[in-house]
């Protein structure tokens, strides 16, 4: 996949993200966007090595967030 494809697809995530969306999985996050998994990891990562998503493990299922809403879901 080519990096704007994945750059394309972590502005559809971080948009979908600072909607109304608290937290979310990268599963219905993918069916949410009409992407892949793989579109939406590849997205996901995008986002967090620019530090403009939260990745947290609850329960063992990855939650995703966004960092600007939800400071104490990142950091709490």
């Amino acid at each position: 996949m080519e990096k704007q494809k994945i750059g394309e697809n972590a502005g559809k995530v971080w948009r979908y993200l600072n909607s109304d969306v608290d937290e979310i999985t990268i599963p219905h996050l993918s069916t949410e966007l009409g992407l892949s998994e793989e579109s939406v990891a590849l997205a996901v990562g995008w986002l967090a090595r620019e530090d403009q998503i939260c990745i947290k493990r609850v329960n063992g299922i990855i939650m995703l967030s966004s960092r600007e809403k939800y400071y104490e879901f990142c950091f709490g």
